[in-house]
């Protein structure tokens, strides 16, 4: 999510009718966003006043807590990863080791790329938006060059 609103594609989330983010996400993002002078923070903040996020309490097993806290993951990362996992929905995570670990437990996973795609095929953002988009997020996150042309490869498709 910091990265679609870094690349100014927040938007995008709304391909999705329900956006719940855990309030340890909202904290990550929003609060200590806001406090270092993140202008994303702003942007997350404004979404979820909007209403386009909602911010909920995820009340986290303990046992899968230490078992993913183990695997390196951040409580923001385990409240989103339990959430999908207890309500069978899709988990908006763009780290590596986030994203497997989700994955290992059966978890759909969709990231900013992911995302950018969907955006174009559901309508949301034009071929050209696309491209800028790709270079965006090439631009506030790490995309090696084979996924940066996997992903270029499909937006040139629409």
């Amino acid at each position: 999510m910091i990265h679609l609103a870094k690349a100014g594609l927040l938007h995008l989330i709304r391909i999705y009718d329900d956006v719940v983010i855990p309030k340890e996400v909202k904290h990550e993002i929003v609060d200590i966003g806001k406090a270092n002078g993140y202008s994303d923070a702003f942007l997350v903040e404004k979404a979820i006043k909007n209403g386009w996020i909602k911010v909920i309490e995820v009340k986290v097993n303990e046992e899968f807590a230490r078992i993913t806290r183990m695997a390196g993951l951040h409580d923001a990362e385990i409240g989103v990863i339990y959430y999908a996992y207890q309500n069978r929905v899709t988990a908006l995570l763009d780290e590596d080791s986030a994203r497997v670990f989700a994955r290992s437990l059966g978890v759909d996973v969709k990231g900013s790329l992911g995302l950018l795609i969907e955006g174009l095929r559901e309508g949301l953002i034009t071929r050209e938006g696309g491209l800028k988009g790709l270079d965006k997020l090439a631009d506030v996150m790490y995309l090696s060059a084979s996924v940066y042309k996997l992903v270029l490869k499909e937006i040139e498709k629409w």
